[in-house]
């Protein structure tokens, strides 16, 4: 098993004590003169974070990919709350969402991102034929570059396994517009692969458990592939295929400006490849600010459930909640997460769709105890947050809130809750990409203004 290390100890050297000890000195008194306030911000007119005053984001970028909507700006330039919308390519998600019913219903999502219409059932064929002919990964790959390098992070081991695919490419630096098509749907084909065997080199190697490896099967869609490949029977239910069907749906884009798929952006408009545009996108969604949310809310709901049980009066709820806001509570940072959202006001469609599917879901597997805990804190969390914010403050549960949930439920590890947002979010990193090859040719260079000294040595 691996073993957590200093990174100096590892040479018996003493002497790499002392020089880190300097380090850390150096880097101390480095901190003050480094300081830059806030109010340089507001001088200079920098947008930080790429965020307007009003939280909104910058527009840097346009796109007919996507569409997120969670306010309405009046003609005064006041942003004014409205329910929330999700389009791709003009569809509504909440129309979307009914394709979960029908078979591949995130292969159609993943076709009208791409070619922006809905597929026919023979398009669809042909779409999962080619999609399918790529789940397998090349010969020795899973042996070579995911089993024999195990990590404690399964999102490591997935954005190492990204790069080494480059190794496998004939011609990996082309950029062209179609061979980028062709290359990132290959890429999408083999994450149920690639998440999977991640995971169990992880669960195996680091954690001592039973390696059980499965082959992807060609008949099978994303969803059914991956519940079948990280299970060590394999066995799943059509509902809980569905449910995993719908959480690739909801999560599949979410506009040109969140975070991995404006880096994707940003990389690759320098004329990078496609697999390092891909792998950066999964180190920003890595972060626990962007891809970690979920895991947060499930951490904190179990703390939660620990300390008052899920029979607790919505008295003891609620005392809990202040408790978690006035950072007596959870990781005292005062945050509830899965409240709130940077644009969604009113509601997060996402979250509407999950909550519901994910009731379906816990009254079959008899988990309706613990959803009605998440209903009830919810609702008292958004009552409480009210309060303290005072008039005219709104916030909505987010999809986060009820994914971690709907995965607990599905038996999934939390080891699997980024890598599942990722698989389904690389369709969305490769249509935006395709997209800013073919309509804007320059490469992303915002710029930057230094306010530090100007040293000027004596004469």
């Amino acid at each position: 098993m691996i073993q957590n290390k200093s990174p100096y100890k590892d040479y018996g050297d003493s002497d790499l004590t002392d020089d880190y000890l300097f380090l850390e000195d150096e880097f101390e008194k480095g901190k003050e003169p480094s300081f830059i306030p806030n109010e340089l911000y507001d001088k200079y007119n920098v947008k930080k974070g790429l965020r307007n005053n009003n939280g909104t984001g910058v527009l840097v970028l346009l796109t007919k990919i996507s569409e997120v909507h969670g306010y309405n700006i009046d003609n005064d330039g006041n942003k004014i709350d409205d329910q929330g919308h999700l389009y791709y390519r003009g569809y509504d998600i909440y129309d979307l969402a009914k394709l979960n019913k029908e078979a591949f219903g995130f292969e159609r999502v993943m076709f009208l991102i791409l070619f922006c219409h809905l597929p026919s059932e023979e398009e669809l064929e042909k779409f999962h034929a080619f999609i399918s002919d790529s789940y397998s990964l090349p010969y020795e790959f899973a042996e070579n570059f995911i089993l024999k390098t195990p990590s404690r992070s399964t999102m490591n081991t997935i954005q190492r396994a990204i790069l080494s695919l480059y190794s496998y490419d004939d011609n990996p630096d082309s950029i062209d517009t179609f061979e980028t098509l062709k290359k990132g749907l290959s890429i999408i084909a083999k994450m149920p692969a690639i998440i999977s065997y991640s995971y169990q080199a992880k669960k195996h190697y680091i954690d001592g458990k039973s390696l059980f490896i499965h082959k992807p099967k060609k008949e099978y869609t994303m969803a059914q592939n991956i519940l079948y490949m990280t299970r060590s029977d394999g066995k799943f239910t059509t509902l809980e295929a569905e449910t995993l069907d719908l959480a690739l749906i909801i999560h599949a884009d979410h506009g040109g400006g969140n975070n991995s798929t404006f880096a994707n952006i940003v990389i690759s408009s320098t004329g990078t490849d496609i697999y390092s545009s891909m792998s950066g996108s999964l180190g920003s969604l890595k972060g626990p600010r962007h891809g970690g949310a979920n895991k947060e809310v499930r951490n904190m709901m179990k703390q939660v459930i620990h300390s008052i049980g899920l029979k607790a009066s919505e008295e003891d709820i609620r005392r809990v909640i202040n408790n978690i806001l006035d950072k007596n509570f959870y990781d005292r940072k005062g945050l509830i997460y899965g409240i709130g959202h940077a644009v969604y006001t009113l509601s997060d469609p996402r979250a509407i769709l999950l909550k519901e599917k994910c009731h379906e879901l816990a009254i079959m597997k008899g988990y309706e105890a613990k959803f009605n805990f998440y209903a009830t804190f919810e609702r008292i969390a958004i009552e409480e947050l009210t309060k303290r914010k005072g008039p005219g403050f709104v916030c909505c549960t987010n999809v986060d809130f009820y994914s971690g949930l709907t995965y607990e439920i599905l038996n999934i590890s939390s080891d699997l809750y980024t890598p599942l947002f990722a698989c389904s979010r690389m369709i969305g990193w490769l249509a935006h990409n395709i997209e800013n090859k073919q309509y804007c040719d320059k490469i992303v260079r915002p710029a930057g203004k230094y306010v530090g000294e100007i040293i000027k040595e004596e004469e």
